[in-house]
C-alpha cells in the first residue's frame, strides 16, 4: 500500500505520525455537542406511529446496519415535540451512549434522518469541514475509556468529547477514505457473516445430532415403539420409559463457602455448550455441595441450557441444582439428555413466574425420560462425544477466524484514518 509524500508528528501517541498537509484539533473546534433528552414513559413504547424516532441506549444493539441507526422502537408525533421541546438531532449526527458499558463498546451511530435521542446519549454534528461518515471513522477508533471521568459507572459529557482529537484531511480526501473503507469493510463484513452463518448452521446441526441420538439411538433399523411422551416420540422398542427420580438423585446437601472454593452459577456457565469459563463464582454463603462426575442444571431461565458436568468438586450456587445419577444411567449420557430440545421446550412450559422464569426440581424429576440400556449409552456417549468434538473444532476454527477478520477491519480502519495508507493512491491505481 502506498504512503504519502511526507509526514509530520501528530502530537498524540495513539495517532503517531500524519500526512503533512492534514490538520489535527480539538473536537470542540468541529463538531456540535448536545445531550439528548428523558422521555416520559407514557411517551415510550410506540412503534406503529409517530413522526419522529426517538432512540435509546438499547437501539445501538440493533443489527442489520452498523453504520446508520435505522430501527426504533418508540417514535414521537410533531405535536408531542412542540409541547415537550426537546432537543432535535439532524440527519448526519453522530450519536452514542454517554453512560454505561456501551459507552466503551463502539455503540457509535449515524442518524439518517431527523431524530430524538435519550438523555443518556449525546449527539455528534461535525461541521461544513468534516464527512459525516469520514467522522464516524474517525470516532470508531477514539477509546473513550481515555477521556471518561473516574467513577464505578463509565460516563463521559461534552467537555470531555470536545478534548478528543480529530484529523481533518481535505474534504475531498475524506470522500475518497470513506468510499474506500465503505468497499473494504463490506467485502470483511460479508466474510464474517458467512461464517456466522456457517457457524449457526453447525450448531444446529449439533442440536439436531443430540436430538435425534439420545432418543433413538444409533441403529436406524431397529424396529420402534411409542414412547407415549410427547417430547420424546418413538424410541426403539427394547428401551424403556421412566421417570427421571428413579434414575437420577436431586442432591441438597448445603454448605458453607469459604474464599478459594469452586463455585459454580448459572452466570460460570456458557448457553448451549456445557462449558464452564470461570470456576469461582462471585456468590458468597451457602452452596450444594457436588463430586466429580455430578451434572449441573440452570432452573431458572432454563431455555438457556446452562448444563455443566463435571470433573470437579465444588459448591453450586444460586440456580443450580445439582443431579447424580445411579447405576441405570450413565451421567453424560444424562448430561447429553438434558441438551434434547423437547426436553427443554417441555420443561420451559412448565416455568413459573415471567421476569425470572423457573423450574421447580420436583417437575424435573417427575419428568419422563428414555432409558436405554447401560450399553447402549456409553455407545450413544462414545458417539456424541466424537462428532461433538468434530463440529467444536470447525466452530472453534471459524470463530478464531472471525477475530482475525475483525482485527484486520479494525487494523485497516485505522491505517487509512490516520493516514498510514495514502487512499488517493490506492483509488489512481484502480482507475488506470
Amino acid at each position: 500500500m502506498k504512503k504519502y509524500p511526507s509526514y509530520k508528528d501528530s502530537g498524540v501517541e495513539w495517532i503517531g505520525e500524519i500526512p503533512s498537509h492534514w490538520k489535527i484539533s480539538k473536537s470542540k473546534f468541529y463538531v456540535k455537542l448536545k445531550s439528548g433528552d428523558g422521555f416520559r414513559n407514557e411517551l415510550q413504547g410506540r412503534d406503529d406511529g409517530g413522526d419522529y424516532p426517538f432512540f435509546k441506549v438499547s437501539d445501538t444493539n440493533n443489527k442489520g446496519n452498523e453504520k446508520y441507526l435505522i430501527n426504533s422502537n418508540n417514535y414521537v408525533t410533531q405535536k408531542e415535540f412542540n409541547e415537550e421541546r426537546w432537543t432535535q438531532f439532524n440527519k448526519g449526527t453522530l450519536v452514542f451512549p454517554k453512560i454505561g458499558m456501551g459507552l466503551l463498546l463502539n455503540k457509535r451511530r449515524i442518524l439518517n434522518q431527523p431524530s430524538f435521542i435519550d438523555n443518556n446519549m449525546m449527539g455528534l454534528e461535525p461541521n461544513q469541514h468534516l464527512d459525516t461518515e469520514y467522522t464516524y471513522y474517525n470516532y470508531l477508533l477514539v477509546d473513550f475509556k481515555d477521556y471518561c471521568s473516574d467513577g464505578t459507572v463509565p460516563s463521559i459529557n461534552e467537555s470531555q468529547v470536545g478534548i478528543i482529537p480529530i484529523l481533518i484531511p481535505p474534504i475531498s480526501e475524506q470522500h475518497q477514505i470513506v468510499s474506500y473503507l465503505d468497499e473494504k469493510t463490506s467485502q470483511i463484513d460479508t466474510l464474517i457473516q458467512s461464517k456466522q452463518r456457517k457457524i449457526k448452521l453447525l450448531k444446529e446441526k449439533r442440536t439436531s445430532l443430540i436430538n435425534e441420538v439420545v432418543t433413538k439411538g444409533l441403529n436406524s433399523d431397529v424396529e420402534m415403539k411409542n414412547s407415549g411422551v410427547e417430547w420424546i416420540g418413538e424410541i426403539p422398542s427394547h428401551w424403556e420409559i421412566n421417570k427421571m427420580k428413579y434414575l437420577v438423585n436431586l442432591i441438597n446437601d448445603k454448605q458453607e463457602t469459604s474464599d478459594g472454593d469452586i463455585k459454580i452459577s448459572p452466570e460460570n456457565v456458557e448457553s448451549d455448550t456445557g462449558k464452564c469459563f470461570d470456576l469461582y463464582s462471585d456468590y458468597s454463603g451457602q452452596g450444594v455441595k457436588f463430586k466429580e462426575g455430578d451434572v449441573l442444571l440452570n432452573k431458572l431461565r432454563l431455555y438457556l441450557k446452562k448444563i455443566l458436568l463435571t470433573d470437579y468438586s465444588g459448591y453450586s450456587m444460586g440456580e443450580m441444582i445439582v443431579l447424580r445419577t445411579n447405576n441405570k444411567f450413565i451421567n453424560k449420557y444424562l448430561f447429553y439428555l438434558l441438551f434434547n430440545q423437547g426436553l427443554i421446550d417441555f420443561l420451559d412450559s412448565q416455568s413459573q413466574g415471567v421476569k425470572l422464569p423457573r423450574v421447580s426440581p420436583d417437575t424435573i424429576l417427575n419428568t419422563h425420560l428414555p432409558n436405554p440400556s447401560i450399553n447402549e449409552q456409553s455407545q450413544i456417549v462414545e458417539f456424541l462425544d466424537y462428532e461433538t468434538h468434530k463440529i467444536d473444532t470447525t466452530i472453534k476454527f471459524e470463530e478464531q477466524k472471525i477475530g482475525l477478520l475483525k482485527e484486520y477491519k479494525k487494523s485497516l480502519i485505522s491505517e487509512v484514518v490516520t493516514g498510514k495508507v495514502n487512499v488517493q493512491e490506492e483509488v489512481n491505481e484502480v482507475l488506470v
